[in-house]
């Protein structure tokens, strides 16, 4: 019993090194192309009408302590469209660590002839992180447990982002933290041994007509960079039938292959889901993972919905 404790407490430790050490520490969103906000304050406002979404996504099913993600948005534009507002929910939890994420989206539009458009974005707020070791169930006591337990710390932080779209394609780039808060209050030494780091994304898709009205294909590229780790890439691309019905395939570079679905119900509401299948050494382990994400657009007098809307 107390081996199998062990090991899962070792695992549980891997999946978090970006938390102890210098890997990624943002959520993974197999569907991010759907909410790019989540990864780019830039984002706010860009789709034209108030948009609430959400996401929930269960990583690795069949470990112990999977990691859960739940994020809530909310963007709208406002002055003619000149400017973009949001507010960003995330709940994160990887076993014994919990961060839960509150962060206010700020963009400001400008725009240039032919439907081109940059969008300059920032993003205010906090973390509040909290490593409850005292969850962990152990056969014997473990004296190691309740000294380096800590309780809830609030790490605010700030992000910025650029983001350049036109009808046809579009490219991203932000980091969503610049501070690298330490992770530990007791750490107060220059060289921290646990801390947040500076994530760095790169985003770009475009969408083409193969038949139309009938067929578009939408290929689209995001990778990261992070201290200490190596760049993480992915590629996707979704085939777009009727603008209603959309379905593809990403490959998360020697991490995963996935497939996702959404549906475009009517101008207002759309659903998606995915489904990872992990080819690392986690494949014996799990059962792949699953992310529900939910999209409603909201009217306002006065106001057309722009839709179908491609990013």
């Amino acid at each position: 019993m107390l081996r199998k404790v062990k090991t899962y407490f070792l695992l549980g430790l891997l999946l978090a090194t970006g938390l102890f050490a210098y890997s990624q520490q943002d959520p993974l969103y197999t569907q991010y192309m759907n909410d790019p906000i989540l990864i780019n304050p830039a984002y706010a406002g860009s789709r034209g009408n108030l948009s609430v979404n959400g996401v929930f996504r269960k990583q690795w099913v069949g470990i112990q302590w999977p990691p859960t993600t739940t994020s809530l948005t909310i963007n709208s534009p406002f002055l003619n469209y000149r400017i973009g507002v949001g507010f960003t929910f995330i709940d994160d939890q990887i076993g014994p660590l919990h961060q839960t994420g509150l962060y206010l989206d700020y963009a400001y539009h400008i725009r240039f002839p032919k439907n081109r458009n940059l969008s300059l974005g920032l993003k205010a707020g906090f973390n509040v992180f909290d490593r409850d070791l005292l969850d962990l169930l152990t056969q014997d006591f473990d004296a190691w447990i309740f000294l380096t337990d800590r309780p809830p710390i609030t790490l605010p932080n700030v992000g910025i982002g650029a983001y350049y779209f036109t009808p046809d394609y579009y490219v991203g780039f932000s980091i969503p933290k610049l501070f690298r808060n330490s992770l530990d209050p007791d750490q107060n030494t220059l060289e921290m041994i646990s801390r947040e780091d500076r994530t760095y994304y790169i985003t770009a898709g475009y969408v083409f007509d193969v038949v139309a009205p009938v067929l578009k294909l939408k290929p689209t590229f995001l990778t990261l960079f992070i201290t200490g780790a190596p760049p993480s890439v992915e590629l996707a691309l979704t085939a777009i039938a009727f603008d209603t019905f959309w379905g593809g395939v990403m490959w998360r570079v020697g991490d995963a292959v996935a497939g996702h679905l959404r549906w475009q119900i009517n101008r207002q509401l759309q659903i998606g889901y995915s489904y990872d299948f992990t080819n690392s050494r986690l494949n014996y382990h799990s059962n792949g993972t699953h992310e529900i994400l939910i999209n409603y657009v909201f009217e306002r007098k006065g106001q057309r919905i722009l839709s179908p809307r491609y990013f």
